[in-house]
């Protein structure tokens, strides 16, 4: 859906991100969300 290719990105047969360092994720929003602290950062 969103070609990888195009950016050197590929799906094994394992469903593995190549190269490795690679990094997804889908990402939601919910009208109730809000950001939060993890502390210490600042």
């Amino acid at each position: 859906m969103l070609k990888p290719e195009r950016i050197g990105v590929h799906l094994s047969e394992e469903f593995q991100l190549h190269p490795e360092q690679s990094t997804d994720a889908i990402v939601v929003h919910h009208p109730e969300a809000s950001y939060f602290n993890a502390g210490g950062w600042g």
